[in-house]
């Protein structure tokens, strides 16, 4: 580039507000995001764009000549010509190429297609003209093709094309000066280009000065097979990948082999999250214990601290000890992509999930629901078409995650006990059976209803077995933690101290709560009383424990324990009493926070540490008549409450994250607490007819 085009270009600089746009296209698969995170550095940030509600990532670049521009990397698309939905991929692409960009800046669409398959790319490419957009081609895969011992005549693609095009590999270094010095050229070209005297409607100020191209008549199998140019000679290397791609398929591929191993790699990809992400969840939430301490000990305890400590404090240890598997799912994710295998297991399995009205790829996100909805639910991502990744986010907190163990754990020893170890294991299984069971359910009815409409054809490229660029995978996860980190968290932070209000503040007008001492004391006397209290004087000591009943304790006469023996009435025939009602309410924070919370309200210690004092705890309430309070109908109901209820409020601001409203989110806990109440009415009525006590 001479001096003089330098200072040409660097002359007409645009301002910050006026920097020109680059909207990279491209089919999935296609190298686009590789060349996205080359051309940018990993600088990356999620554009702010008007009316566009799927994530699009942007990033400021420096051209050559000193000029800014932003690179916008759209969604990827396999055709724009036949676009209906706007709020499919194709839909956003379209719109946002449709659009005349903030303030008229200028814009240039780079097109990004698979050099290796070049017709499929091409016919993108004659789309893109048809609608009055004459892209910048840039043919990746470069190194691929050299490797097989072929090449590309640019000169005779851009000759049937009338489009400039570049072939380069987004693994090498050079690309990205060859890259953004050809759209220095056509933003030059553009500003030295007359303004038209009026522009059409559709067409976007990316065409070069001459005149735009309107319609193409070229047919992109015939151009490509007129640009293949084989070499004398193949790579002995390309031979060999050749060789491995068809061995591999004919193993991963082969229909009864081929589904067993995909199941165990997802079950070994289940296993990591436990054995990676558990003792790293455990250790930061460890340390948040510890500054927790520290924290109480400077604030000097009180309201203030508990504010801080159980309520911030715990919010954001919620998002934290989520972060680890949010980190090794994506790296899982990008590893599977980029290797071109996720690809192959979803061929595998859908036609099994095609009975739920979804398709072979949201295998993943329900796999991975039974770890944790929160990743799951950012693992959606992966489908294509937005009715099914909404039906997919919908259904994804039915499975049974990890955090319901600790209260299945506590219902099957505290109403299981006297039955064995053998059925409580095999309840326990049917509780993971019911999840997907309901899920299975909740996906067919929401097809027909909430998310009805025509579904996009699951198209599936089965692409060359690559290996993955490990500082692209560390850079995407690393982006994709912080993104949760800070969207997410704050919806998380904010409910959790909602909730700290509720379970901590006194309701206004109750009677003060007992201390903790003296409420110990008299829990210890009255379980005495009930055990070793004779039948001729027991209507005495009940009139004597009522006229010296304790003060009520602290969750007793907060809001939370208010709100809860209002909800007496409505969960009576379920078998729930306030204590029950005021667990339900802590544990949306978290669901196993129901242990520590039942824990707290029968004065039990580390409940979550030691759950058969609790539980004996809870076999031995009574009611006020002298009646025991919970009765295996109870268990029954509660189990299938915890089913099926979306008890998680992080799981809620997942959702609100993904679907960008709180609509859907409404609509998950709506739904889920509805079928959650009438199946837990179902279970404790019809239990009562068969005889179970």
């Amino acid at each position: 580039m001479t001096a003089a085009v330098s200072e040409a270009r660097a002359a007409r600089t645009p301002a910050a507000g006026e920097r020109p746009l680059v909207a990279l296209v491209g089919r999935p698969n296609s190298g686009k995001s590789s060349l996205f995170n080359r051309l940018t550095g990993g600088s990356a940030r999620v554009g702010n764009f008007p009316g566009i509600t799927v994530d699009i990532l942007t990033a400021d670049v420096r051209l050559p000549g000193g000029a800014v521009a932003t690179i916008a990397d759209l969604p990827g698309l396999y055709s724009i010509g036949s676009v209906v939905d706007p709020a499919t991929d194709e839909g956003v692409a379209r719109r946002f190429l449709d659009s005349t960009g903030e303030g008229g800046r200028p814009r240039v669409v780079v097109q990004v297609l698979d050099a290796t398959q070049l017709a499929l790319g091409l016919r993108l490419t004659r789309e893109l003209v048809q609608q009055g957009i004459a892209p910048l081609v840039v043919a990746t895969q470069r190194d691929v093709l050299e490797g097989e011992g072929r090449g590309i005549d640019l000169g005779a693609l851009e000759r049937a094309i009338g489009l400039p095009v570049l072939l380069v590999s987004a693994r090498d270094q050079a690309a990205r000066g060859a890259v953004l010095d050809a759209i220095a050229s056509r933003l030059d070209a553009l500003a030295a280009a007359p303004a038209p005297p009026t522009a059409p409607p559709t067409a976007p100020p990316t065409a070069p000065p001459t005149a735009p191209p309107t319609a193409a008549s070229w047919d992109p199998d015939e151009v490509a097979r007129a640009a293949y140019v084989e070499a004398p000679r193949r790579d002995a290397a390309a031979e060999r990948r050749r060789t491995f791609t068809a061995r591999a398929d004919a193993l991963l591929l082969h229909p009864a082999i081929g589904p067993v191993l995909f199941l165990g790699l997802m079950a070994l990809l289940f296993s990591a999250v436990f054995l990676v992400a558990t003792p790293a969840s455990e250790a930061l939430d460890a340390t948040l214990g510890r500054l927790g301490v520290v924290i109480s000990g400077a604030l000097g305890g009180g309201l203030l601290a508990s504010f801080v400590v159980d309520g911030l404090l715990g919010g954001a240890g919620t998002v934290l000890t989520f972060m680890p598997q949010i980190v090794i799912l994506t790296v899982a994710m990008e590893l599977l992509e980029a290797s071109g295998y996720l690809a192959r297991g979803a061929f595998l399995v859908d036609r099994l999930l095609q009975l739920m009205g979804l398709s072979g790829r949201a295998f993943l996100p329900l796999l991975m629901g039974h770890a944790c909805a929160v990743p799951a639910v950012h693992a959606t991502r992966i489908l294509r078409d937005p009715r099914e990744r909404l039906t997919a986010i919908l259904v994804v907190p039915l499975m049974a995650c990890s955090a319901r163990i600790p209260t299945y754990a506590l219902l099957l020893t505290t109403f299981f006990a006297d039955h064995g170890p053998l059925v409580q294991a095999l309840l326990f299984v049917a509780l993971y059976v019911a999840g997907i069971f309901s899920g299975l359910v909740a996906s067919l009815v929401l097809r027909r209803t909430a998310t009805r409409g025509r579904s996009l054809p699951m198209v599936l490229e089965m692409p060359a077995y690559r290996s993955p660029e490990p500082q692209l995978v560390v850079r995407q996860a690393a982006q994709v933690a912080w993104r949760f980190a800070r969207e997410v968290g704050t919806v998380i932070l904010a409910v959790s101290a909602v909730l700290w209000v509720l379970l901590t503040v006194p309701m206004p007008g109750a009677a003060p709560p007992e201390k903790p001492a003296a409420a110990a004391e008299a829990r210890a006397a009255q379980t005495e009383a009930t055990e070793t209290g004779a039948a001729e004087t027991e209507a005495t000591e009940t009139g004597a424990v009522e006229a010296q009943a304790p003060a009520p304790s602290p969750l007793e006469s907060s809001i939370a324990g208010a709100v809860g023996r209002a909800l007496e009435p409505v969960t009576a025939p379920l078998g729930f009493d306030w204590r029950i009602n005021v667990g339900l309410i802590g544990s949306f924070g978290a669901r196993e926070v129901m242990v520590g919370t039942m824990g707290v309200i029968f004065g039990i210690e580390d409940a979550e540490d030691e759950p058969a004092p609790l539980a004996e705890q809870i076999r031995e309430a009574r009611r006020p008549d002298g009646a025991r309070a919970y009765t295996t109908r109870t268990g029954l109901a509660l189990l299938a409450f915890f089913v099926l209820a979306c008890q998680c409020m992080s799981t809620v601001a997942a959702i609100q994250r993904e679907t960008k409203t709180w609509r859907w989110p409404a609509f998950v806990i709506a739904y889920t607490y509805a079928a959650a109440y009438v199946v837990a009415l179902i279970v404790y009525q019809g239990s009562g007819l068969l005889g179970i006590p």
